[in-house]
């Protein structure tokens, strides 16, 4: 089984670093396009929907009077200008004008475009009208333009980055033309995906397939082509973490096509039936297939009849003047319009029967058939595919519209980095074969390579495999010569004819590209050999073959210095004379056995010995081993270059040698140094000796590339900037065509609000005189007609805009007044009751708020009493005016004053409650006197001596952390206040007080719940004495405390924290550490 890359994909995305991290979709078939949006979200892919609110939009691109038209837009006119509206642009891309595909596209759908050599470049081309050309770049980018302005509605951003879907026999050239055009839109294309590819990915990301591989087939049939492909879902293993995981993947193992057959064929059946009851009813010798109108009239019908015929056993077909102001009317069976296709249906099994018998496929071997495109729905297609695989139902798992750009859409996320996705290995694979051609090779000792025998007496083969067919995606190559004997190297790329599908559609020549490597000359002169001289190739994800670089590789010898120790040689120690052997030899082995070093050039040390880059499934993004067979150690296959004797795929068993002769001198020197310490254990006397040691080092020169190149390249920078300034002139025509239809329909807009506002609303009379009314009212008719009958839109948006700015300096004022008469008496009296409510609050604020002082109390008071006169003297002032007048105060200006009145009521009601300051603590010595009261204790003296003594425990505090002039320990603010939070410790007592009075201390610890603040602010000096006894009578680990403590009392802020305040600080501030990150 073949194993392929692993593509890391999912059909729900996780993680987004913004919400400008959108990336879109977009699958391009020939008449419609869908568009897929990846964005953060409860939806993050969905299809985005047009300016129509449609989930398809058709994929035309239009040149009217010089004027772009894109999708619905182009729709809407194509029946009118049949020659100017284009369809089908992307079947155009990468080939020639007299293709003759093209002719016959043009042929079987009536189209009536003439394609014309592009002045330029030479390809095909549509000419509109006597000079103006359009190359299939600049119209596809148009549409892909019209795509992005899409998913940018809907992401209400912009979006750049996306993926295209493409179809499978697209070639290199149509590919890179794709390219090309997707670099006009102004997109950056992440990679292009083959549309079965990406149905197939949308099928198998939601299923589970560990129990059980599966084998479905694909059937695609759009509007202009057919594919079908076979694909394998399965599983494979990784080790993640040291543990085996298991994950679903797909295999594409073969595909097949006919890129000419499509549903738009049924329509023209259809249309040319009609076209023939059309001549017989009306009596008239004309073919409407060759009127390009009433061509385009019959096609738009005839697809409705159609749709209604794979629902319904006959259909109508209805045609307004489809010629010379004539209808047509006429209807048909179903069984009638399958015999017209009898070939059709012929044609489309044909690919299913083709796959089936290549792959040795039985029906019982499939386990699915999935439709896909609209063609599909056609119920005697169904009937024959089902005929071809005995008889078996077929299934509609998938929508068969959007399948396509949904799966494009999870293969954009895959390769962005803004999402994290699950795994789920994809393999994709090159539909035709490449092959590389040594037109032009001096090898040593001879004058052409073409003459050229081996020593066996084999002639050197010329042609190489380089990329085989259905090899996977993406793939590096790497072809290695040897043994050249100088300038120029000449080879070129062609298609392989012998593969299945031979060439592209519309190539008449395999050739791909031709060129020619110069500087080996150069190589030989500097280091007398040409080394190897590597080609490297790479295929990305999009199927495009690139030449990355040549380069020359030339292993050269250079004597470095090196300094070791050598035992002295003075014939006493027989140690030293060892040692001294061992020395020779090691410098003797240092000599003759060279080492490799680092590459010259900033490459690697070694020689390539591989002659495929990405035969590591990590480089694919792979999963472990997979996508490594025997064909991606060299760029070779039957048939592979041997350029002379030094011609192979590797040096692995020279690199292996140089590896051990250049670890040699190391390993002795170890082993010396290891045998001479095990023998003797008097460290001989050693002298330091300087020699030269041969080291083998690898250049990497770049060679030269020129030549023809490839023979259809993409766009050269002129190119593209000419192209681009072609779109941008149409973005900005564009631009300014949506500004001056907004400002014309704003200004139409306003006329005819205010008109019916002067004539039907009550409060607009009533803030209006008559003569204000008429005025205005003439005024809004004189505009109407000018925008009607003068308007030009050619002149711009401004003018529409001055206009609409005169008409709103009268209409304003009397529309702001009407308003205003509505809403100013609802406004007062609420404003009123407002100001009622703050004066009561505030009257209440020395009961509920005592601390807000009194003078904020009055300032607050004096400002609702001066907002509430200036409120009544405004309302006096607008009694005494008429309705239509200008008035006293308008609404937005008692909003005003209200908001900043609002502001500072509320600075002085929101006032917080200040916190009370702490109580201050009693000395120590104080403290220690009353509670020795209270436990019967001695006289105030004696307490005294007891509160000298403690700093000297372990636990106490020192004069020097805490004690003032007089002995007595201060306390700690900061401390006291967490003794609450300990009440464990609060019970302990000094263990001397407990011998001294073994009666009251019972008796003090029931009393403990009853001390006041100030006694158990105290309990920490009576902990920490009760410390200073622990070491004499507890384990070990208490012996250790006092020594903690000691430590903590270098800091005198912290000094008055003793037993259980301590630990609860230290506590309290990792928690607020670790709460920090969590919260």
């Amino acid at each position: 089984m073949r194993r392929g890359a692993a593509f890391a994909l999912a059909c729900v995305a996780l993680l987004a670093h913004s919400a400008t991290a959108a990336l879109m979709s977009i699958d391009l078939g020939s008449e419609y396009l869908k568009v897929c949006l990846v964005k953060p979200g409860r939806t993050p892919i969905s299809i985005a929907v047009n300016e129509m609110s449609k989930r398809k939009s058709p994929a035309l691109v239009g040149i009217v009077n010089g004027e772009r038209l894109l999708g619905e837009e182009a729709f809407s006119f194509a029946v009118r200008y049949p020659e100017s509206i284009f369809q089908r642009a992307r079947d155009l891309l990468g080939k020639d004008p007299d293709d003759p595909t093209i002719a016959a596209m043009l042929n079987e759908h009536g189209l009536p475009y003439k394609v014309v050599p592009h002045p330029k470049r030479g390809v095909a081309s549509f000419q509109i009208g006597e000079d103006a050309i359009y190359s299939p770049e600049e119209l596809v980018g148009s549409i892909l333009y019209y795509a992005r302005q899409i998913a940018e509605a809907q992401a209400g951003g912009p979006v750049q980055d996306a993926v295209i879907s493409v179809p499978a026999f697209f070639g290199q050239r149509q590919r890179q033309a794709m390219a090309d055009a997707a670099a006009l839109a102004g997109l950056n294309l992440m990679g292009l995906i083959n549309t079965h590819t990406a149905a197939a990915l949308q099928y198998g990301i939601e299923r589970d397939f560990t129990n059980r591989s599966q084998t479905i087939i694909l059937y695609d049939m759009g509007s202009g082509t057919t594919e079908v492909a076979l694909v394998k879902y399965s599983t494979y293993t990784v080790k993640e973490a040291g543990k085996p995981r298991v994950y679903n993947q797909l295999e594409v193992r073969d595909v097949d096509w006919d890129e000419s057959l499509g549903a738009n064929l049924l329509d023209m059946a259809l249309a040319k039936h009609f076209a023939l009851q059309f001549a017989e009813k009306t009596k008239m010798k004309v073919n409407v297939t060759a009127l390009p109108k009433a061509m385009a009239k019959m096609r738009r019908q005839v697809r409705r009849t159609k749709e209604m015929l794979s629902a319904n056993s006959a259909a109508p077909c209805t045609v307004e003047e489809l010629y010379d102001g004539r209808d047509f009317q006429s209807s048909i069976t179903r069984e009638e319009f399958e015999s017209l296709a009898d070939d059709f249906f012929s044609r489309a099994v044909a690919p299913l029967k083709r796959i089936m018998e290549r792959n040795g496929l039985q029906p019982e071997d499939i386990d699915a058939v999935e439709l896909l495109g609209g063609g599909s729905r056609v119920p005697r297609l169904q009937a024959a595919l089902s005929d071809v695989l005995g008889g078996r139902g077929l299934d509609r798992h998938l929508d068969a519209d959007e399948a396509i750009a949904l799966g494009a859409g999870l293969f954009a996320a895959n390769l962005s980095t803004s999402f994290r996705l699950r795994k789920f290995g994809m393999v994709d694979m090159t539909m035709y074969g490449i092959s590389l051609t040594l037109d032009h090779v001096l090898l040593a000792g001879d004058a052409d390579a073409a003459v050229v025998e081996e020593a066996g007496g084999e002639p050197v083969m010329k042609v190489r495999n380089l990329l085989p067919y259905m090899k996977k995606l993406p793939n590096k190559r790497v072809v290695k010569l040897e043994r050249l004997a100088g300038d120029p190297l000449r080879f070129s790329l062609a298609y392989n004819i012998s593969t299945p599908h031979g060439l592209p559609p519309g190539v008449k020549t395999p050739e791909l590209a031709e060129f020619e490597v110069t500087g080996i000359d150069g190589v030989i002169q500097r280091y007398n050999t040409s080394g190897q001289v590597s080609l490297r190739f790479e295929a990305d994800y999009s199927g495009l073959l690139r030449l990355e670089k040549v380069e020359a590789s030339v292993e050269y010898e250079v004597m470095e210095e090196k300094i070791i120790e050598v035992p002295l040689d003075d014939g006493t120690n027989t140690t030293a004379s060892t040692g001294g052997e061992e020395g020779t030899k090691e410098d003797k082995s240092e000599t003759t056995a060279p080492a490799k070093d680092g590459e010259e050039n900033g490459g690697r040390g070694d020689a390539e010995s591989d002659t495929d880059d990405n035969d590591s499934a990590e480089e694919n993004g792979g999963n472990g081993g997979y996508g490594k067979d025997s064909e991606e150690g060299d760029a070779g296959g039957d048939g592979d270059v041997e350029a002379g004797d030094g011609a192979k795929d590797g040096t692995e068993g020279g690199k292996d040698a140089a590896k051990d002769n250049a670890e040699t001198p190391q390993a002795n020197a170890t082993a010396n140094a290891t045998g001479a310490d095990s023998s003797n254990t008097t460290k001989p006397a050693t002298t330091i000796k300087r020699i030269q040691v041969p080291k083998i080092k690898v250049a990497k020169v770049p060679l030269k590339v020129g030549g023809r190149g490839w023979l259809s390249p993409s766009l050269s920078n002129t190119d593209m900037s000419e192209a681009k300034q072609v779109l941008a002139t149409f973005v900005a025509a564009e631009t300014r065509k949506r500004e001056v239809a907004k400002a014309r329909n704003d200004l139409e807009s306003y006329i005819i609000a205010m008109k019916e506002a002067l004539e039907t609303d009550e409060l607009v009379q009533k803030v209006s005189t008559e003569d204000q009314r008429d005025s205005f009212r003439t005024r809004l008719t004189d505009e109407e007609d000018w925008l009607y009958m003068e308007a030009d839109e050619s002149e711009g948006a401004q003018q529409f805009i001055y206009r609409l700015k005169q008409l709103r300096d009268i209409g304003e004022p009397i529309k702001r007044r009407a308003e205003d008469l509505e809403v100013r008496p609802k406004l007062v009296q609420e404003l009123r009751n407002a100001l009622e409510l703050q004066r009561s609050i505030v009257k209440a604020w020395p009961d509920t708020k005592p601390w807000i002082l009194e003078a904020e109390r009055e300032e607050i008071s004096k400002l609702v009493s001066e907002l509430e006169a200036d409120l009544e003297a405004k309302v006096a002032a607008q009694s005494a005016k008429a309705d239509h007048e200008d008035p006293a105060f308008t609404v937005a200006e008692l909003v005003q004053a209200w908001e900043r009145h609002e502001k500072a009521f509320n600075k002085i009601n929101n006032k917080k409650k200040p916190k009370p300051p702490p109580e201050p603590k009693p000395a120590t010595g104080t403290n220690n006197t009353t509670e020795g009261k209270e436990e019967g204790a001695a006289d105030d003296t004696a307490s005294d001596a007891k509160v000298e003594s403690e700093p000297q425990g372990a636990g106490s505090q020192g004069p020097e952390a805490g004690a003032d002039d007089k002995g007595a320990t201060r306390a700690d603010p900061k401390k006291g206040d967490r003794k609450e939070d300990t009440p464990k410790k609060e019970t302990t007592k000094d263990s001397k007080a407990k011998k001294e009075e073994p009666k009251k201390d019972s008796k003090t610890k029931k009393e403990e719940p009853k001390k006041d603040s100030k006694a158990k602010k105290e309990e920490p000096k009576k902990d920490s004495k009760a410390k200073k006894e622990e070491p004499k009578k507890d384990s070990k680990t208490k012996k250790e405390e006092p020594k903690k403590d000691s430590k903590t009392k270098a800091d005198p802020k912290e000094s008055s924290a003793k037993g259980s305040g301590k630990k609860e600080d230290k506590k309290s501030w990792s928690w607020n550490k670790k709460g920090d990150s969590e919260l």
